[in-house]
């Protein structure tokens, strides 16, 4: 059993890795063809899975939201997120490397944030909190 200090920053950290996750899915739902310039934009994946992705990382994120809430299911939803949040950042990593000029797309179009050494390293933070969960 956890001490109560670190059961409630647990908690802290599910809820807003949840709020995370959920948000951002959320609003890449709304124009997946955005969404999916903006994966391409990565130049990561071939052509052939860009739009597959598109329509299945949003859902995803919203359900490993939902999950980090939903008892039974934290641990794996902290697994889930912390390798989705790590894979990001590697995008995000070799884009910068590679001297590619683009917007993360984390938050659909809603938001215009451009890929930065300091977006790689607040992912990493998170994928090290989405895997102390």
């Amino acid at each position: 059993m956890l001490p109560t200090v670190a059961r409630f920053a647990s908690l802290a950290v599910r809820l807003g890795l949840a709020g995370l996750f959920a948000w951002a899915g959320a609003t890449k739902l709304d124009d997946p063809s955005t969404f999916a310039e903006s994966i391409a934009n990565y130049r990561v994946l071939p052509d052939a899975l860009i739009v597959a992705m598109a329509g299945i990382l949003p859902p995803m994120e919203i359900l490993v939201g939902l999950a980090l809430v939903a008892g039974p299911w934290v641990q794996g939803a902290g697994v889930l997120s912390a390798l989705m949040l790590g894979g990001f950042a590697v995008a995000m990593a070799q884009a910068k490397s590679r001297g590619i000029d683009l917007e993360c797309g984390c938050f659909g179009a809603a938001a215009h944030e451009q890929v930065s050494w300091l977006k790689v390293g607040s992912n990493l933070v998170l994928t090290s909190l989405a895997g102390w969960i």
